[in-house]
């Protein structure tokens, strides 16, 4: 906090500046000045939150000071010095919104008593200034939730009467009425080959409505008036009066200059897809799940894209995917081991996923469908669940997931690199890994021998290695390193002098309480025991 000094005569500003103890009611700095003139140039600098001014200066005087403050620095606070004689004119001068005044000659306490309720004041004039921000902020966060909240039951089909959707639409300060005729924009921002983090998407998405905002309604304020929501398939929507653009023509160019900013600003192209006119109380439901196919079929796995819906326009013909079906078949390569002819394969679906006849949602889920019932196949085939065998369901649940040709293939070569290790391995490699599995537990055991440490030295996930070693020797392979530390502590009692508890840090075990616990369910007796029979 700062303080400005105002006084035409020297003695009363030392006075003030150095016998106040300044720092131990919060003032950090204290500035003076010797006219009203030099003080309205140094709070132009500063911006002081009190300022302590004489009444009577020669030129303007400190009621003229105050006034100027007030008008230019409204949170300001003006404390006026006076004389005896000018106590009438101090308190009218409180009438014009001064803080406080004090009589001359001043004392050190009365200074400080004064200056002690003014700060109260700033404080709790700032506590206050803070809590209705907040309150201000968690009305427009309310609000711009429950605009989405309303466009989404709208989009899912919910209906309200005429009465019921306009007293939601007053509420939350919404320009349209319920019968008015609008459009609807599904807006896809386009990540590339980069992961669609949900962090990510929701930035865009602010960016993107900022943009569309001052396009449509030449300004930003603080509760927008577009009104929009983002889906579970990760588009923007965006419902528009057609008043606002009246031709159709209009609207795709003000489309396209927001598709240009988003480009230049967030470096993201999107792609966008608009309805035709309607009555969105009636109509937003079954327009929104037509828009939501035609993207998919029109637009696709396409960029930077801008499609206008036109009832008379035909649908371009759906062909079927012919790499999928040509002999030899993924499936069948897969099966037959012949890995390099596996990603060959992959590449020319993808290649015919890639051609303009391809480019639809349709056809990239065919292919997404088709392999994925490739790989479970195999799976099965070879008597393992698909999910135990390639560690996770690797699946996407979100179905934005598979939105390009190189979501698809990173997808599909790492399951390929899985199956390929997986399958090379379940012939006379078995034997060879049950080996090295034993090997390993052998030379360590005294450590933390746990399933996961084990299937990263044979370079194998925990639940195949488990499944794995099951199906080979009909033994878990828990149950096996606890019977090989059990004969290892049976062998040292018996060979050696060592004590019980060196024992059991040898073959694993950090308590000894525990091993001997252990011990006596496998063997009927303590390990003391054991070793004197």
């Amino acid at each position: 906090m700062n303080v400005l000094l105002v006084d035409d005569e020297d003695y009363v500003l030392d006075f003030l500046e150095e016998q106040i103890p300044w720092a131990s009611i919060g003032v950090m700095t204290v500035y003076r000045a010797n006219s009203a003139e030099e003080a309205l140039e140094i709070a132009e600098r500063t911006l002081p939150q009190i300022v302590v001014t004489d009444i009577q200066m020669p030129e303007t005087s400190g009621l003229e000071l105050l006034a100027a403050l007030r008008h230019e620095y409204q949170g300001t606070k003006v404390v006026l010095l006076s004389g005896y004689s000018e106590f009438e004119y101090a308190r009218k001068a409180l009438q014009q919104g001064a803080a406080d005044y004090l009589l001359k000659p001043v004392t050190e306490a009365e200074v400080v008593a004064c200056l002690r309720k003014v700060i109260a004041v700033i404080d709790e004039e700032k506590r206050q200034s803070d809590n209705l921000s907040a309150a201000s902020d968690m009305l427009k966060l309310g609000i711009t939730r429950m605009r989405e909240h309303l466009m989404l039951d709208l989009l899912l089909g919910k209906k309200y009467s005429p009465a019921e959707l306009q007293r939601h639409l007053h509420a939350l300060k919404l320009p349209l009425g319920p019968d008015e005729k609008c459009v609807l924009a599904l807006i896809r921002i386009e990540t590339g080959t980069e992961e669609a983090r949900r962090e990510d998407f929701e930035l865009f998405s602010y960016g993107l409505l900022n943009m569309a905002e001052e396009i449509f309604f030449n300004q930003i304020n603080e509760i927008p008036s577009l009104w929009s929501c983002k889906d579970s398939y990760r588009f923007v929507n965006i419902l528009l009066p057609v008043r606002l653009f009246g031709e159709p023509k209009q609207l795709h160019l003000r489309m396209s200059e927001l598709q240009q900013l988003v480009q230049h600003y967030l470096k993201r192209p999107v792609s966008i897809l608009i309805t035709g006119s309607f009555t969105y109380r009636h109509e937003l439901h079954r327009q929104y799940l037509q828009a939501l196919n035609a993207f998919g079929r029109l637009i696709g796995t396409r960029s930077g894209v801008i499609h206008s819906l036109d009832e008379d326009a035909a649908d371009p013909e759906l062909k079927p995917l012919t790499q999928l079906h040509q002999s030899p078949t993924f499936q069948q390569l897969m099966e037959t081991g012949r890995w390099e002819e596996v990603t060959d394969k992959l590449e020319l679906i993808l290649d015919e996923l890639n051609s303009p006849l391809y480019r639809s949602q349709q056809h990239l889920m065919e292919a997404v469908y088709y392999l994925f019932s490739s790989f479970s196949y195999i799976a099965h085939k070879q008597g393992d669940s698909f999910a135990d065998l390639v560690g996770h369901p690797a699946l996407q649940p979100e179905s934005y997931y598979f939105k390009s040709i190189d979501t698809i293939r990173e997808w599909a070569l790492s399951l390929i690199e899985q199956f390929k290790r997986s399958l090379q391995e379940a012939t006379p490699n078995r034997s060879h890994i049950i080996r090295q599995i034993h090997e390993y537990i052998g030379r360590h055991l005294h450590e933390d021998v746990s399933l996961t440490r084990v299937s990263e030295h044979v370079y194998l996930h925990p639940v195949y290695l488990s499944r794995l070693y099951k199906k080979e020797t009909g033994e878990s392979l828990s149950a096996y390193i606890s019977r090989i530390r059990m004969e290892k502590a049976a062998e040292l009692l018996m060979t050696t002098n060592k004590k019980v508890s060196d024992i059991a840090k040898e073959v694993g075990y950090r308590k000894t309480q525990y091993f001997i616990h252990i011990f006596k369910e496998c063997y009927q007796l303590t390990p003391q025991s054991f070793r004197n029979r």
